[in-house]
């Protein structure tokens, strides 16, 4: 639908006024058919360490009917901290569809806000259809590929149309762990995010779906899965491992081997440059979602283009909100 009197604005979330949040949180649950309260927007946008979020607003008269919403986050480049926008939603409510200037305004008008809060990189992890928009677009580049690394544990649950072969599947995959070749080797991050006590307030708030475990250098962040298939699967998700060193997700997946019982899957999902000893890499045509992450430079006089060098990011579930 294209509409003259569209107009667009931008607001930190500290700015919202009752009445906008209310229809953010309606046009949320219209777009993506699935259910926020306004205590979920403020869990997901005020918890992070600026204590607000940044909104591009498309307005149809005084009503809501397109947003697009980053999160700031704190990370490291090179061993300089600052600060990148975590690209989170991008809603149009169906009726305003079709003008691509409206998508371009959303993006453009945010950016450019972004930048006066010296934000000069956006990276995200968009849906199938997003991804393409978002790309042609918006200009957005490619980083990198997520990847799935798994820990099968028992396989009866799963292919059991094959019985007994998903069992012999299992049983193979055991021991091609057991004998994988261990070796050592350290990954070389030079971009990654600040795991401080802000962003787990900010990324993990007051759920109690996430377990923390302390061990001897490094924190494990993992939660059970609570997809459709979660009643008939039990999966371990690791979701973060700080610091992330080979060893380190090793030991995670050990731990959660040794501690945890009835479980079917251990998934780590993330970019490795080695694969851990006791993880198996899903193969990609196995896998049907988009796992592209893609960022923007907004300013090229702050950050240079070694940032879309995948090998050089520390990334994982924790980055997106997502898992």
């Amino acid at each position: 639908m294209i509409d003259k009197n569209l107009f667009f604005s931008t607001k930190k979330t500290t700015q919202l006024k009752r009445k906008e949040v209310e229809e953010l949180v309606m046009l949320h649950n219209r777009v993506m058919r699935k259910e926020r309260s306004i205590s979920d927007f403020f869990e997901k946008y005020a918890k992070n360490f600026l204590g607000y979020s940044f909104h591009s607003l498309m307005f149809s008269k005084e009503n809501i009917v397109g947003c697009n919403t980053v999160i700031p986050q704190e990370f490291f480049f090179f061993k300089k901290k600052t600060i990148f926008g975590q690209w989170c939603e991008t809603l149009i409510d169906d009726k305003f569809r079709g003008d691509i200037s409206n998508f371009k305004n959303l993006i453009n008008n945010l950016n450019n806000e972004l930048k006066k809060n010296n934000i000069f990189f956006i990276y995200g992890l968009p849906n199938r259809s997003l991804y393409i928009v978002s790309k042609r677009f918006a200009k957005m580049r490619d980083i990198g590929k997520l990847n799935y690394y798994l820990y099968p544990n028992d396989l009866k649950k799963f292919f059991t149309k094959l019985y007994p072969l998903n069992l012999i599947l299992c049983l193979i995959l055991k021991l091609i762990l057991l004998f994988y070749p261990k070796f050592k080797k350290n990954y070389n991050h030079e971009v990654y995010k600040d795991n401080n006590e802000d962003f787990i307030r900010g990324r993990y708030s007051t759920s109690n779906k996430y377990n923390f475990v302390k061990r001897n250098n490094y924190l494990l962040t993992y939660r059970f899965d609570d997809n459709d298939d979660s009643k008939l699967y039990r999966i371990i998700r690791i979701i973060d491992v700080c610091p992330l060193t080979k060893f380190n997700l090793e030991d995670s997946v050990n731990y959660l081997i040794k501690n945890i019982s009835n479980f079917d899957l251990i998934i780590y999902i993330g970019y490795l440059s080695a694969v851990p000893y006791n993880l198996i890499k899903v193969p990609d045509k196995l896998l049907k979602e988009n796992r592209i992450f893609s960022g923007k430079i907004l300013d090229e006089t702050k950050i240079d283009k070694n940032i879309f060098n995948k090998d050089l990011w520390n990334v994982n579930s924790s980055n997106f909100d997502w898992h």
